[in-house]
């Protein structure tokens, strides 16, 4: 599908750009690389409930899976082609705008999300991927 692009962060501290690593004081993790960012939230998917269920018509979204794991239903909106994922920690997804999503919590997952546009409630539209 060519609204979604899913890539595991390296792990490794040496390259400039976004990237992850543990270490005996913890995971850092740097999710973004020279991006602009006009919104940025976390949240919680707790195992069995679900989040999304709509897309936007503008507005592009990262996201980033911290710590869990979820199923990811994508649907693009002018093709109707359908995927499913399954993100664990580590994963970025990219969506692109006119790109349907719904994140299932197949464990207690924590999610960072950022995009280069503000978040307006106007451009969110419900859809039904369940």
């Amino acid at each position: 599908m060519n609204k979604v692009t899913i890539e595991k962060l390296p792990d490794t501290k040496e390259i400039q750009r976004a990237k992850r690593w543990e270490e005996e004081r913890g995971e850092f993790v740097q999710v973004a690389y020279g991006e602009a960012m006009h919104h940025l939230a976390a949240f919680e998917i707790k195992k069995g409930y679900s989040r999304g269920n709509h897309y936007h018509e503008k507005k592009e979204e990262v996201f980033y899976v911290f710590q869990g794991k979820i199923k990811a239903s994508f649907i693009d909106m002018d093709t109707l082609q359908k995927e499913e994922k399954i993100l664990e920690k580590g994963d970025r997804i990219r969506v692109q705008p006119r790109c349907g999503h719904l994140f299932y919590g197949l464990e207690d997952t924590l999610v960072i999300e950022y995009s280069p546009q503000v978040y307006e409630q106007e451009d969110s539209f419900k859809i039904d991927l369940s």
